[in-house]
């Protein structure tokens, strides 16, 4: 992650330029938030998104368990 920015500090400058005039530039201007925050389209309950991740949690503990049993 530190050497995120200089990475794409360039694509980054550009798109800025691009984001004034054109709306597909504008769509890929963004922060380091996290890939996942553009992708959001709609609202979720704070308390459904931890109930996906407990979820998420149990299956890949799951998936681990059956791994070493084998």
């Amino acid at each position: 992650m530190p050497l995120h920015g200089m990475l794409i500090a360039d694509a980054q400058r550009r798109m800025q330029r691009s984001a004034a005039s054109n709306p597909g530039a504008n769509q890929l201007v963004n922060y380091f938030v996290g890939q996942i925050v553009g992708q959001m389209n709609h609202v979720k309950p704070a308390k459904q998104v931890v109930y996906e991740m407990v979820e998420e949690f149990i299956e890949a503990t799951e998936r681990v368990a059956g791994l070493l049993d084998d």
